[in-house]
């Protein structure tokens, strides 16, 4: 159940941005040279509503905080972190801080090596590397666009950045307890473009074990039931639906797996206290 009509394109970004000076929209690629400048335009609104985002996002930040989910997993921005975030991603942010700045590069897919999300803490020196590809990037968007130039100086700055998850982070696979895997696992089932019904016993024959243990598993790792996370993915989909198409209620209803629109409204009310419309209709 791949979403549709939902993707914040860069003809989107466009309009909304007006074309401020710092940043820059083409078919394929995306650049916002200055984060804090977008609260400026009305992609203001849009930021603080949860996104469905298809293309891959390479984050710098160099001021401020911010805490934002992707797939309903928690992420905590500062400064000199750089944030990368595959494509067919569903963002959210929770809070943000108003001296929150940095610099954001978009392009339809990640060239090589993040098929998951990670966040880096870099030293001084590294933050600073980094930040020399994205306003070398930068510089040539905005002097004379040339998309091989642009998609090799791509190509060496996820390098760099592969080889410096590799070097401040340790294999997940080596430290993670048995119930830490199932969790990761269960987690990326649900960051899935087309997610499985939404029941524990699909999600177990996934994993390939009971349901009772799936329960039990998730219960203990992260303090929630695994309805808890279905529900919270099923309205995380919703709300971007909701907000970012024109698709009519039933049409969302129907590609969320429900039986009809009346039975999707009483749920949605039921988990966010508010009809589908009257979310849509919020500011």
């Amino acid at each position: 159940m791949r979403p549709t009509n939902v993707t914040l394109r860069p003809e989107l970004m466009h309009t909304l941005t007006r074309q401020n000076d710092e940043v820059f929209v083409s078919s394929d690629l995306v650049m916002m040279h200055s984060l804090h400048s977008l609260l400026q335009t009305p992609m203001r609104q849009m930021i603080r509503t949860p996104q469905y985002v298809e293309m891959g996002r390479v984050i710098l930040v160099s001021a401020g905080q911010a805490t934002y989910d992707i797939n309903l997993v928690p992420y905590q921005l500062k400064a000199n972190d750089v944030w990368v975030i595959p494509q067919n991603s569903y963002i959210s942010l929770t809070e943000l801080s108003d001296e929150f700045d940095g610099m954001a590069l978009s392009f339809q897919h990640l060239p090589v090596g993040f098929d998951k999300c990670a966040l880096l803490h870099l030293k001084v020196e590294d933050y600073c590397r980094i930040q020399s590809y994205l306003e070398l990037v930068w510089q040539v968007v905005r002097s004379r666009y040339d998309q091989h130039t642009i998609e090799h100086l791509q190509i060496a700055l996820m390098y760099d950045l592969m080889r410096l998850r590799a070097d401040t982070t340790k294999p997940c696979t080596a430290a993670q307890t048995h119930g830490e895997q199932i969790v990761q696992r269960f987690l990326d089932l649900l960051g899935l473009s087309d997610p499985l019904p939404r029941n524990v016993k699909a999600y177990a024959q996934k994993l390939c074990i009971t349901p009772n243990h799936l329960s039990a598993v998730i219960r203990q790792q992260t303090g929630k039931s695994v309805m808890d996370w279905l529900d919270a993915n099923c309205v995380l989909r919703a709300q971007v639906m909701l907000k970012h198409s024109d698709l009519p209620v039933c049409d969302i209803a129907c590609q969320l797996g429900f039986q009809s629109a009346t039975f999707f409204s009483r749920y949605f009310r039921r988990e966010t206290g508010m009809t589908p419309s009257e979310y849509r209709e919020t500011g």
